[in-house]
């Protein structure tokens, strides 16, 4: 991996559940998290229309250096932000090379 390719700052945000309250209730939300530098690779956009509602879908390439926490994440206890654009995961981040050396997480806009 070239760490001049790792340009981009993006931020991992966590799906956790925080403590239960007096009233019995259990928030739950996306917790921001470490920032890293990671390549962010736009692939294809696409304009999807239905009802008569227009949507954006771009997918997207992101590769950073390997995170043991980020290759065992999916989709829903992990999302990367990449200044005002979040990326939801699609499928298990992918160990290039199989050396624990550098992951390739194929991912959607957050629209």
């Amino acid at each position: 991996m070239q760490a001049g390719k790792l340009r981009h700052r993006v931020t991992l945000e966590w799906w956790e559940k925080g403590q239960r309250t007096a009233s019995g209730a259990t928030p739950e939300g996306w917790q921001p998290g470490r920032k890293l530098w990671a390549e962010v690779e736009q692939l294809r956009g696409r304009t999807l229309f239905a009802a008569q509602e227009a949507n954006a879908e771009t997918t997207a390439r992101i590769r950073m250096r390997y995170q043991p926490d980020v290759a065992d994440a999916t989709g829903k206890t992990l999302r990367l932000r990449h200044g005002a654009t979040v990326y939801r995961l699609e499928g298990r981040p992918i160990d290039l090379g199989g050396k624990r050396a550098e992951l390739e997480l194929m991912c959607h806009e957050w629209v």
